[in-house]
């Protein structure tokens, strides 16, 4: 069997950038060396000083957001108070029932969070403007289901009163229908009136036509007219006899002899054309 040649793998730093030979002794002697190490802390530097950076900028943005979203908040109050349009009375009426922006909440693990209403912003600290206790929100929660449920009450009253409304216009239909059925029934319909022709009528129903009444035939009125008798006298037929039609007889020779049959040429004068010339020699 032929021996061949195999290059050696190779492995590329991504701290130095470079390649090293792709074996155990190879490796170990390069990380534990001097520069690789030193580029090792130099990655681990730059990548937390990029984090904090990045987390200082975040924490600046978030601050940036809390100050226009309390800033609007502000402006916002001042527009429901001042304006009346739809949208702000109705976050007036929103915003009427609940003092304080922040609720108190109690997590899993006993821990007492506050939680802003309008921004859903959760803080550890009580804020400064005061905030709703567990035994307040419990309150407000009952009297908003007290308010509910009598406006369902409400509701239902009605609804069944318009049932009831509903109900005696049907029956007071029902009524005036056989009052006027019975009307009717108590018409009397005129037999006197004799009735000829023309379709039946129903008890209880008028012709719109009026009566029927009895047609009589007139007698036929002479006017006198002029009487015509036609006059005309027979015309002589003429008689036009048939065409006689002749009968051919039939002409037969039995024989044209024995002599010998020519043909004679005729001689024309001179210059005398014949009648049909031939257009070619053959």
């Amino acid at each position: 069997m032929a021996d061949y040649w195999v290059s050696q793998n190779r492995k590329y730093c991504d701290f130095c950038k470079c390649w090293i030979t792709d074996n155990k002794p190879s490796i170990d002697f390069h990380e534990k060396g001097r520069r690789h190490q030193e580029n090792v802390r130099k990655k681990l530097r730059n990548i937390t000083k990029s984090n904090t950076q990045f987390q200082k900028h975040t924490n600046k943005v978030d601050a940036t957001i809390k100050q226009m979203e309390s800033a609007a908040m502000e402006a916002y109050k001042k527009d429901i108070e001042v304006h009346g349009d739809l949208s702000a009375s109705l976050m007036k009426q929103q915003m009427s029932g609940v003092t304080k922006l922040w609720n108190e909440v109690r997590t899993r693990d006993g821990r007492t969070e506050y939680v802003n209403v309008m921004t859903k912003e959760v803080v550890h600290r009580p804020p400064p403007e005061g905030y709703m206790t567990l035994e307040e929100q419990r309150l407000q929660a009952e009297s908003e289901a007290a308010k509910q449920l009598k406006a369902l009450e409400k509701f239902k009253r009605k609804e069944a009163l318009l049932t009831m409304q509903q109900v005696q216009q049907e029956e007071a239909e029902n009524a005036a229908r056989k009052a006027r059925e019975k009307l009717k029934e108590r018409r009397v319909v005129d037999d006197l009136a004799p009735v000829t022709c023309g379709p039946l009528l129903e008890p209880g129903k008028t012709d719109p036509y009026g009566k029927w009444q009895v047609v009589k035939e007139s007698e036929p009125v002479d006017l006198q007219l002029p009487v015509y008798e036609p006059s005309y006298e027979e015309a002589p037929v003429e008689y036009t006899p048939e065409p006689v039609v002749k009968e051919f007889k039939e002409k037969r020779v039995d024989s044209l002899g024995t002599g010998e049959t020519s043909f004679k040429r005729r001689k024309l004068a001179s210059g005398a054309k014949h009648s049909r010339q031939r257009l070619d020699d053959d």
